[in-house]
This record gives structure tokens, sequence and C-alpha cells, in this order.
């Protein structure tokens, strides 16, 4: 671990400036891919701000309510100082994900933007935020693994932001926006990242996880995974063949689509 960075003789977190690199990288993608994405440098600035306003205060209420179904009964949990203490702290992701949702909702419809082209926006830059961002988890010691062998603790928060650049890299590899254009990618990725979180999950080392056997990000992973699938089957009915235009000599899209709702 190495929570702290010494810049003119004051003590930097590590976990700030690899929230900040991540935001950086983000904005760096989304702004290459801004064409990709039918949009303008401007609007994609609109939406990272929004992105990080949205993922700010999303974490911690979302921090704040998971606390308080759990310790909410407890003398003092109410007091101004220790939700001033739990605020501080790391958020949620989860909480600040579902928190960017609406606030890309609410920008691209004051902008006058096309909804699934900010959203598709989204999902390249949630990845390329938690492939840095999750590396100032590891150095700040939060969201530790499990215990292995000789008192080490497992890497999940490696594990996690590999498993996130690796989407990122297919992403833009693939490029699917462009490759198929009805498909609205968000979904997609609503599917990807969680899944491959609900896996991680059962390497987490945290003392507190959840209820009834899984961790309370598993349960809301799960809840993203149906309202992605409901998203794409309600995006594209089966009565209407799915509507997806490929590129010349591409695949077809229900063959991918498919793959995710079967």
């Amino acid at each position: 671990m190495l929570p702290h960075a010494n810049i003119d003789d004051a003590p930097v977190p590590i976990y700030f400036l690899m929230m900040l690199s991540g935001l950086m990288f983000a904005l760096i993608v989304t702004l290459i891919k801004h064409k990709a994405f039918g949009l303008r440098r401007r609007d994609i600035l609109r939406i990272i701000a929004f992105m990080g306003i949205g993922s700010l205060i999303g974490a911690r209420v979302f921090k704040v309510v998971v606390q308080a179904i759990q310790h909410g009964g407890e003398p003092g949990f109410w007091t101004a100082d220790n939700l001033l203490g739990i605020v501080q702290g790391a958020g949620v992701f989860y909480g600040g994900l579902l928190a960017c949702m609406g606030t890309v909702a609410l920008c691209a419809k004051l902008h006058r933007m096309d909804r699934q082209s900010a959203f598709n926006v989204l999902a390249y830059a949630s990845l390329a935020f938690l492939s840095l961002s999750r590396i100032g988890c590891y150095c700040a010691g939060c969201c530790y693994g499990i215990t292995l062998a000789g008192g080490t603790l497992f890497p999940v928060q490696l594990v996690e932001a590999g498993f996130c650049f690796a989407a990122l890299l297919a992403f833009l590899i693939i490029r699917p926006e462009r490759r198929w254009t009805g498909l609205p990618l968000f979904p997609v990725y609503l599917i990807i990242y969680p899944a491959g979180r609900f896996f991680i999950e059962f390497f987490r080392g945290d003392a507190e996880r959840g209820v009834w056997l899984l961790s309370t990000s598993q349960w809301v992973g799960l809840a993203l995974i149906a309202l992605a699938i409901v998203w794409l089957k309600k995006r594209n009915p089966p009565s209407s063949g799915l509507g997806l235009a490929p590129e010349a000599g591409g695949e077809n899209p229900a063959n991918i689509v498919s793959a995710f709702i079967v």
C-alpha cells in the first residue's frame, strides 16, 4: 500500500490522485471518440462534468443509505460528526453509477443531445475511470481482498482494474457504436461490468459484505443486469428482428445481443 505521495513536502492521498487520473483518462478517451458517438467535443465535456457531479454525490448518498440500513439503530449513528465522517470517506461506486445515469440523462435533455449517444459515452467513461481509480483503492488499502497464505491480501482492486481496462480495450478495438449503430451500448456495459464484479466480489475481504450470502454490490449488480436485459429487449423487441444495422461485412448484431439476453 502507498496511501500518500509527497508533493512539495506535502502528503497527498494517492486515492485522490487516482480518482482525478481516472476522470482525466475517461475524458481523454471519450474526447478522442467524440465523432464515433456523433457528439461535439463540448458535448463530451458536459457529459463528463455531469458524470463527475453525479458520481460524487451518488456514491456518498448511497454509502450513507447502506450504513444506515446496517447501523442506523446504533447510538450516535445520526450525529453530525458520524455522518460527516461517512461522507468524507470513500464512496460506493454503484451509488455513483446510478446517480450518473440520472445526471447524464438530464445533461442530454438540457443540451438536446441524443440520449443513447450520451449513455454510450458513459459506458466508455465508466470503464476508463475504474481502470485507474481502483488502483487508488489498492494504494489506500480500502476494498481489500481475502487473506491468503502468509497473511498477504489478495489484490482484488488490481484484478478489477485489469478487468475494466480489458473491457475498455475490447470496446476500443471492436468499436460497437460504429459496428452496430442501433445497439445501445450502455446496457451491454451494465451486463459486462456487474457480471465481472459479481465474481470478483467473492475475493473481497471486507468484514461487512451484505445479506443472504451475497454482498450489497452483488445484489445491486444482479438488479442492474436485469435492468440491462429489459433495456435491450425493450429497445429491440423480438418481433422487430432487432433492427440493428451492421457495417458492411460485419456480423449481425442480433447474434451479439442474443448472447446477452438468452
